[in-house]
């Protein structure tokens, strides 16, 4: 993996494509990039696939801090900058979403495109299974957070949290992705990135649509970590360009019904980011 350094933090990232339009991909919490896996090697034939593993994941860095949507907004913003990646399309997944949505928020004249995959926002996650948790994380004195904080996942609790992604447990079993997560992550990054939920209620808030690029939402329909339902309402505030509602399909609809998502997001990129060449 490639490397990519700010502010004294190391991402690490995943880049495949020698041509075409940038496209950034941001995973969810708990993963990293190789939720992409599938989707990169559709795209990669006409674009150029940046994957980046959020610090706490994957193979980047897991500082003590700086879990939080503006510290992720900053960072991907100078990956952006760094890479001379503006006119892309940014794809995000859950907190990758939310990045990705903020970032097109703030800077709209630097991305063509946005695809948003069950995004996280204060009302999709305090609507979704996990909420009592949520309420129980985000309520808990800050010494007894940064206590919590010092735990290191074992590989149980990451492999019930890779589960909860998918509807069944034959989908849950047959991704190959699954076991490379399950070695966990410091637990400091999904407490931080709770305790921070109310700064994600901004998405839920939208400005007028028409300063937002082209902007497509995928949700799955039987989403057990986010609400789809807080999701339709989103959706009727963000007024996206395509919405798209998937059945029989959860939190990684990129893994459980890779064909599908595939399709959605490069007929979107067809359109709104078009290949400078074609096989």
């Amino acid at each position: 993996m490639e490397q990519f350094i700010f502010d004294g933090t190391r991402l690490a990232y995943v880049r495949r494509g020698e041509t075409g339009p940038p496209v950034v991909l941001l995973h969810s919490a708990g993963s990293s990039h190789l939720i992409w896996t599938p989707l990169m090697a559709a795209l990669a034939r006409d674009y150029r696939c940046y994957a980046v593993d959020l610090p706490g994941y994957g193979a980047s860095d897991r500082p003590a801090d700086g879990y939080t949507l503006e510290r992720y907004t900053e960072l991907i913003c100078a990956f952006v900058m760094q890479h001379g990646l503006t006119d892309a399309a940014l794809v995000g997944n859950c907190v990758g979403s939310a990045i990705s949505l903020t970032l097109a928020r703030r800077y709209p004249e630097l991305f063509r495109a946005v695809v948003a995959i069950n995004p996280l926002t204060e009302s999709t996650a305090m609507q979704g299974d996990w909420r009592q948790a949520a309420r129980l994380v985000r309520t808990v004195p800050d010494g007894a957070a940064r206590a919590l904080s010092g735990w290191h996942t074992p590989r149980w609790v990451a492999r019930g949290t890779a589960r909860s992604w998918f509807t069944t447990r034959r989908a849950y079993r047959e991704c190959p992705y699954v076991a490379p997560l399950s070695s966990g992550f410091p637990a400091r990054a999904l407490v931080y990135l709770v305790r921070d939920l109310s700064s994600f209620a901004a998405l839920d808030d939208w400005p007028d649509r028409t300063d937002l690029p082209p902007t497509c939402v995928i949700w799955g329909n039987q989403n057990r970590v986010l609400s789809a339902t807080a999701g339709r309402t989103l959706n009727a505030t963000l007024r996206p360009d395509r919405a798209e509602y998937l059945d029989a399909c959860g939190h990684v609809p990129m893994l459980e019904q890779a064909p599908a998502v595939t399709a959605i997001i490069t007929d979107f990129l067809s359109t709104h980011l078009p290949a400078e060449h074609t096989h």
